[in-house]
């Protein structure tokens, strides 16, 4: 039998999905397994007034598991070089017209400082940003000399939404936007990722399982958000 939520294996007599809690269906959970719902309490004053106020309920704690780790795509920096050829191929072109010798030294310094330039660009988002999604947490790092690490509760995401530009799109790369009730990261936006569409997905699947192991409804995820 399979979770109708995460698609993990279950025992043909289970009655909850053993990676995420969630009540599988066509099974009473009671009848066929007493010992397998998993214990909720609300959080709170206590149980009745967690309830009647729509408190969260707390599930029986379910070991953290990886779903995905990333870093910043070399594929997200396609328009930046593409960027940098045009702009090499123009002063070439410029520093040939003018046929002067003693003149292509400032092309030449040209090119060199606009690819310098990309190249520590990448260097800085590649080493510098990190991103790790588990079945309970997403984890945001990002910093070279000095490192920053964020992260939202799964069960605290509200949408996920995914951009992707016309060059983007070339190159399957994006940024995603995690809009939560995080006080600290209310609205995190997630650059660079490769295969955008599929990660947006994994990350609303990963929010949805732990909201219905949690106990908390689950909104629709949204499709596309404009470029900040």
């Amino acid at each position: 039998m399979k979770c109708q939520v995460c698609h993990a294996e279950a025992g043909a007599d289970a009655a909850f999905c053993p990676h995420c809690g969630a009540k599988l269906a066509g099974i009473d959970s009671k009848a066929a397994n007493p010992a397998a719902a998993p214990a909720v309490v609300e959080e709170g004053s206590g149980a009745t007034a967690g309830a009647a106020l729509g408190g969260r309920r707390r599930a029986v704690d379910v070991p953290e598991e990886t779903l995905w780790e990333g870093r910043y795509s070399p594929k997200a920096m396609f328009g930046s070089i593409l960027g940098a050829a045009i702009a090499t191929l123009a002063l070439l072109i410029v520093a040939g017209l003018l046929g002067d010798s003693d003149f292509w030294g400032v092309p030449l310094a040209g090119i060199a400082v606009i690819w310098l330039l990309v190249a520590v660009r990448f260097a800085h988002k590649r080493l510098g940003i990190h991103y790790k999604l588990t079945n309970q947490m997403f984890y945001h790092q990002h910093g070279v000399l000095t490192r920053v690490s964020n992260r939202v509760e799964a069960i605290d995401i509200n949408d996920v939404t995914y951009v992707q530009g016309l060059l983007d799109r070339l190159v399957n790369v994006g940024k995603i936007r995690i809009a939560s009730s995080d006080q600290t990261n209310g609205t995190l936006w997630v650059e660079g990722v490769e295969n955008v569409q599929d990660v947006a997905k994994l990350i609303d699947k990963a929010r949805r399982a732990e909201r219905i192991r949690r106990g908390v409804s689950v909104e629709s995820i949204g499709g596309g958000a404009p470029s900040p």
